[in-house]
This record gives C-alpha cells, structure tokens and sequence, in this order.
C-alpha cells in the first residue's frame, strides 16, 4: 500500500479492534446496561472510537482526493457516497454516526442508553464501512501502482 494509506489503515485496525469488542457485547439485553455501569462504559466508549474511526477515515480521503472540504463529521461521510467509497444510500444511512458520537463525547451527562443500545445492534454497518474502505483502498492502490 501507498505510504500516505498508512493513517487509513491504522484507523481500519482500531475500528477492527473496537468493534471485537463490542460484537459479544451485542447479545446483553437492553435491561442489562442499566444494573450494569461498566457495561455501558465498555459499550460506549468503544462506540465512540469506532465512529471516529469512521470519521477519521472519511476526512483523511477527503483530502486525498482533493474534494471539497465537509463543513462537518455528518457531511464527511456523505461525500465518502458522492466519492464512491461508499454506495451513496449507505453513506446517507451512515452519517447520523457522526451525531452520535458527537453526544457520546460532549453530552455524557444525557446519553440515550436505547439509542447507544441500537447502535451496537447495528454492527454491521461499521464492519461494512471497513470493508467497503479497504476495498476502494485497494483499488486506488492498483491505479497508482501502474502508474508509471
């Protein structure tokens, strides 16, 4: 891989690493995060770093491809779909992460423990994310590769 894919591939392994965490976490019924605080700090800051990741990821492709700069994380993530990293329907339905982490990180003292509770049962939506990351990373790669 080019040398300037190397942030993007660190960020793809935390993503990875986070979401190992989180998958066997998946199962636990929503009433157990409320007898449960370390259940939900493990949940919600491994949710956290996992949409920065995702955010991370959007921006540093961003700027790769020399698009317009967004005017926010939600609006990075929209133009990952208008790039073609990601199916543009998956990139509208992706964004609201970019809120969500928001609350995480800033509103702690009024998180929604259904909506944190939704989010890990949505997964597969950031497993599909690295997936369709590493894909376009590999196929910008093979285009810079044969060029001379």
């Amino acid at each position: 891989m080019p040398p300037e894919f190397n942030g993007i591939e660190r960020r793809l392994d935390e993503l990875s690493e986070r979401l190992a965490r989180l998958e066997p976490l998946r199962e636990k019924a929503r009433a157990e995060f409320d007898g449960d605080a370390y259940l939900r700090d493990i949940v919600e800051r491994n949710l956290e770093v996992a949409a920065q990741c995702c955010i991370d990821i959007s921006n540093r492709i961003i700027s790769m491809e020399k698009a317009q700069k967004p005017h926010d994380n939600h609006e990075a993530i929209l133009h990952m779909g208008e790039l073609g990293v990601l199916p543009l329907d998956f990139a509208r339905q992706l964004a609201p992460i970019a809120g969500f982490r928001n609350i995480l990180a800033h509103q702690y003292l009024s998180v929604d423990w259904d909506e944190v509770h939704r989010h890990l049962q949505r997964l597969d939506d950031l497993v599909r994310f690295a997936e369709l990351v590493r894909d376009w990373l590999r196929r910008r790669g093979q285009t810079e590769g044969s060029q001379p």
